[in-house]
């Protein structure tokens, strides 16, 4: 019973107030707000209590909302619209920064596989040299091989930072995906809303089977919005992956041009 009464009470707010009550609420008046209130009281020709009344029906309305434990907080559908639109943005230029670095991850595998190979060419010319006791040219490419393994360091922290690159990209994909996911069971959600305030606060089958969709909707958007928030944590961390293998990189860099 005490539950039905929640819903009749919440469904007569939701038809007695406007409908951008139905959007998270400040927890006071903006200063901007209470500075232009006489001003329009003045303009519109209404007499100034009229604002405070105002201001108690959305205080109301929102201890109302808690009552009826609203855990996805209602925001506008514009503004989840607008979340899902940036999400599909972050999701092609996740897919395609994910490609670039697949490419460069090729490229420095490639790289690698010939220096390697460069390496191994002068090793064998090194030997001939020590045997015909060319001491001048031993000389030369033990420098030349002390170079060329240097380089081979360097290929390899570059493949290795492509590596990480491409899974931080990967796993920031994932992310866009289920950000517009989430948003557009929120948007469902906020939909249902609708069409439970515009019932009213009747108790009939229909207004039963709109308050189970909205329950349900409510727990899958919160499901959603959990593996939201543990692919961020993710994502943070592939990041700090990716900056650490660059500050690896800069230092082998740094220690070759050192000539340690």
């Amino acid at each position: 019973m005490k539950h039905r009464a929640l819903l009749a009470a919440a469904g007569m707010l939701f038809v007695t107030l406007p409908l951008q009550a139905q959007q998270p609420f400040p927890s006071s008046v903006p200063s901007n707000q209470r500075d232009a209130e006489p001003e329009a009281a003045v303009q519109t020709g209404q007499p100034d209590q009229e604002m405070p009344q105002e201001i108690q029906r959305t205080q109301h309305y929102r201890l109302a909302l808690d009552e009826f434990l609203v855990l996805v907080p209602i925001r506008s559908q514009d503004d989840i619209r607008a979340n899902i639109e940036t999400s599909r943005r972050d999701e092609t230029r996740a897919s395609e920064e994910k490609r670039s670095a697949e490419e460069l991850e090729r490229l420095a595998r490639d790289q690698l596989e010939a220096q390697k190979r460069e390496i191994d060419a002068i090793k064998a010319r090194l030997k001939v040299a020590k045997n015909d006791d060319r001491e001048a040219d031993a000389v030369v490419l033990e420098s030349d091989k002390k170079l060329a393994e240097g380089a081979k360091q360097l290929l390899e922290k570059r493949r290795e930072l492509r590596r990480k690159e491409i899974s931080a990209w990967d796993k920031a994909l994932k992310l866009a995906v289920s950000t517009r996911k989430a948003a557009e069971l929120e948007l469902e959600l906020a939909k249902a809303r609708d069409q439970l305030r515009d019932r009213g606060s009747g108790l009939g089958a229909e207004t039963r089977t709109l308050e189970r969709r909205v329950n349900e909707l409510e727990k899958r958007t919160l499901e959603a919005q959990k593996d939201r928030a543990e692919l961020r944590a993710k994502v943070a961390k592939a990041e700090r992956d990716v900056v650490n293998s660059r500050l690896q990189l800069l230092k082998t860099r740094t220690k070759i041009e050192a000539g340690d």
